[in-house]
């Protein structure tokens, strides 16, 4: 019986190709989206699965609350550890991470960053990552001690070579080799090096004992539970350490909870987080997103196949009257659809595999692979029959529930259906989304292009910013500032409106602390980078080994309630154990992406911290200039290539991320559009197929080609009216919440956005349905009057 209804499925396919066409195009649009969340979820769920203790093993996350602001970290106070271990007996294991190495391992072969974790010694007693060569029970325990990741150690020469052997951190000295860690292993914790916690400097340890529980940066705990332990018993201590902790808490309260390990990734949006971003948000809307592209091709289907139903009905009619069931019926339509879906799976998958590597690169880092395998070539295929079970519903309840007599005579409830709002309705949603995805191409190219052409504030034009990579600032100063080309030289930490560093602040006199931005840098850079100071001077040049000032910007001054920019110079501020000076106040300037508001900021001195020259040029041979860096700088440093990046293109690939959101809702723009044109063309070919006859006849008494045309299109042109009186409040109330979710500073929704929105809107719309419509009207009478 199910092989009678395939054969009959292929049959009725064949017969009406063009519908089928239309069909199977409109369906492998729409799953091609849902195939690629289907394998996003997939891959971002099968995280940290190979941890055979992965159902006892939990992070412990913190809420720090101080005043009106709340924030979730996904780190803790190291501090805790040793409470847990001491007042928390049903704990069996507890790990320590910090994730503040990164540095250089410098060989005579090639010097390669990396970046990495300090790991407590018990590391892989919790955790299943493989090691290729090395013992996991001592690999951790001695300082400078260190693990490499199998694809560094590939870099550096052959694992087995390595291991024992001494390697040279830039900065460090020298660590032994105790182990080589398989790169396999699918995993939020993202490492290229594991180095002993023993080996953690001071400098960081004295920082995290100032700050005891104040301190979260980079700090990570994670407890294995044992075997009897609920997670009820175990939060239920967490909750009794930190109502100790905030009785004696003044400025702030602290909460700790459990967060399993299968519940990290995908998760919820905490700060500080490990790994890659993958909060439950993003999961929703990129479900949602899929849904509302699959949505109106099933409904194209089911729309089409019941507007053809005078046809079928017949059909119907005689297998009911030679004793077919409803059940028959009805298997029958969603054995025909299904089919339609599993034809549409193989189209859906050539989509699929065009836009993978483009989605795949939106995500920073690399590390998501969505390469097809024979699992997700099953889940694939259950989801088109699924898709195609869905689907077929309607279609085959209208069909299963035909009078048997009426379908025989032609009667069908046809016409009925074409009436129902909810038709009309799904049309209107189907046209509006279209709209709206239209509306948002225009948004999204308007907030890239703003963020390129912002003015931060700064000057960004000719500066070549140059990694130092451990080269001593004044011997580059020395060499470089010989050059013709060469107009200034500053140092800084980072890349202005780029990359920073958070601390804490707090009044001499005070005893609550603020949270501050800090950027380190030296005497030269605020003149080079052409930021303005309102009220007092620039750092005084000299040896900044022992830091003395501070320079703040405007925000600074407002979060400490000092009224005028003057009035802050010369008060004392305690810094990381150091009280720092006030001697400049600067004009707010954004030295952050545009998606965070500009808050309390620094300037700090400090040579040990500088990473970067900031270097104008006054040239315009681009090349010869760069050809004559290179020169100099192998004087320097023969070991490692110059690595220099122009303040505008690093700004230009810093905002890589919306150009590449950009193409994809360009994407998932054109889908939309084109889902919905397939729907309008089936709909339009089968109103003029039934109403060509009309069409003849009012010819015949004088009706004009255009008035023809008008008469069968005005409908179609009615609802695509609605589709954008309902997509215009809907996509600027949508577009500004979503786009204030993700950047502050951002354009709104204009006029002539949704002008030139409606322009094309409307153009495409009525090409489809003038190719179809201008057919009919344009025929002889004769030929339609004999249209049957």
């Amino acid at each position: 019986m199910l092989i009678s209804y395939f054969k009959t499925a292929i049959r009725n396919f064949v017969r009406h190709k063009y519908f089928s066409l239309l069909n199977v195009l409109g369906l492998a649009l729409g799953m091609s989206v849902s195939l690629l969340f289907i394998s996003f979820y997939s891959f971002v769920s099968s995280f940290d699965d190979f941890h055979s203790k992965g159902d006892k093993i939990y992070r412990i996350i913190s809420t720090v609350e101080k005043g009106v602001k709340r924030t979730d970290l996904a780190s803790a106070p190291f501090i805790l550890t040793k409470v847990l271990e001491n007042e928390v007996p049903e704990i069996e294991e507890v790990v320590c991470i910090n994730a503040a190495f990164s540095s250089v391992v410098v060989s005579s072969k090639v010097n390669i960053p990396v970046q990495g974790y300090y790991a407590d010694d018990n590391f892989f007693s919790v955790f299943d990552f493989k090691l290729i060569q090395g013992n996991p029970r001592t690999a951790l325990l001695k300082p400078n001690s260190i693990l490499l990741k199998e694809s560094v150690a590939t870099k550096l020469g052959k694992s087995r070579e390595l291991i024992g052997s001494m390697i040279e951190i830039e900065g460090a000295g020298l660590f032994e080799v105790t182990g080589i860690v398989k790169d396999e292993s699918l995993s939020h914790f993202s490492f290229e090096v594991l180095v002993s916690m023993s080996t953690l400097p001071d400098t960081i340890t004295q920082r995290y004992i100032a700050g005891v529980w104040k301190s979260f940066r980079d700090q990570y705990i994670y407890i294995l539970a044992s075997d009897q332990t609920r997670r009820e018993k175990l939060q239920e201590s967490l909750d009794r350490i930190t109502n100790i902790l905030n009785e004696k808490a003044r400025d702030s309260r602290i909460s700790l909870k459990l967060q399993a390990l299968a519940d990290i990734t995908p998760g919820p949006d905490l700060e500080n987080s490990l790994g890659p971003d993958t909060d439950y948000l993003l999961i929703f809307i990129f479900g949602t997103i899929s849904l509302l592209i699959l949505a109106p091709a099933c409904f194209n289907y089911s729309n089409i196949f019941i507007a053809r139903a005078l046809k079928r009905s017949k059909e119907v009619g005689l297998r009911k009257t030679m004793g077919g069931a409803k059940l028959q019926i009805f298997a029958q339509f969603i054995a025909e659809t299904v089919t339609m879906t599993v034809i549409s799976l193989f189209g859906a998958l050539i989509i699929f595999f065009l836009i993978r590597p483009e989605f795949e690169d939106m995500m920073p880092g690399n590390w998501l692979d969505l390469s097809l395998t024979w699992e997700m070539v099953a889940v694939f295929l259950v989801f088109a029959i699924a898709t195609g079970m869905i689907t077929g519903v309607l279609p085959a309840l209208h069909f299963a529930g035909l009078n048997p007599i009426q379908s025989l005579k032609g009667l069908s409830v046809n016409n009925k259906f074409s009436r129902m709002r909810i038709r009309k309705v799904l049309v209107v949603f189907q046209f509006g989304l279209s709209f709206c995805f239209i509306v948002l191409m225009f948004i999204f190219s308007k907030q890239y292009q703003y963020n390129l052409n912002y003015n931060y504030g700064f000057n960004t034009d000719n500066i070549l910013d140059v990694e130092l990579q451990g080269l001593d600032p004044a011997k580059f100063d020395a060499e470089f500032s010989r050059l013709a080309e060469v107009q200034t030289i500053s140092k800084s930490s980072g890349i202005l409106g780029m990359s920073f560093t958070e601390t804490y602040v707090r009044e001499q006199s005070g005893k609550d602390s603020l949270a501050v931005v800090q950027l380190f840098v030296d005497s030269n850079y605020i003149e080079n980078m052409d930021l303005l100071l309102v009220a007092g001077r620039n750092f005084p040049p000299g040896d900044f080994t022992q830091e003395r000032h501070i320079i703040v910007n405007e925000e600074f001054v407002h979060a400490w309630n000092i009224d005028h920019a003057i009035d802050a110079i010369g008060k004392t501020f305690l810094v990381d154990g150091n009280y720092l000076e006030v001697i400049g106040v600067l004009k707010n300037f954004h030295y952050a992406p545009l998606h965070t508001p500009i808050r309390s900021f620094f300037f700090r001195t400090d040579t040990s911290q500088f990473r970067y020259a900031n270097v104008k040029l006054t040239t315009n041979d681009i090349k010869n200039t760069m050809t004559s860096m290179e020169k100099t700088w192998s004087t320097l440093h023969d070991s490692r290539k110059l690595e220099a990046k122009f303040f505008d293109d690093e700004m230009e690939e810093f905002y890589f991320f919306y150009r590449k959101l950009l193409e994809m809702i360009g994407y998932l723009g054109v889908l939309a559009i084109s889902i919905s044109v397939l729907g309008l063309l089936g709909m339009v070919i089968y109103t003029t197929e039934w109403r060509t006859k009309e069409a003849g006849i009012r010819k015949v008494f004088g009706a004009s080609d255009s008035g023809i045309a008008w008469l069968l299109s005005k409908d179609f042109l009615k609802l695509m009216f609605y589709a954008i009186a309902l997509g215009i409040p809907i996509s600027s109330w949508l577009f500004d919440d979503f786009l204030s979710a993700i950047q502050y500073y951002r354009v709104s929704i204009g006029i002539w956005d949704i002008v030139i929105s409606v322009v094309i809107f409307f153009v495409v719309g009525v090409l489809a349905i003038a190719s179809q419509v201008r057919k009919v009207a344009v025929k002889n009478p004769v030929d339609t009057l004999r249209y049957e």
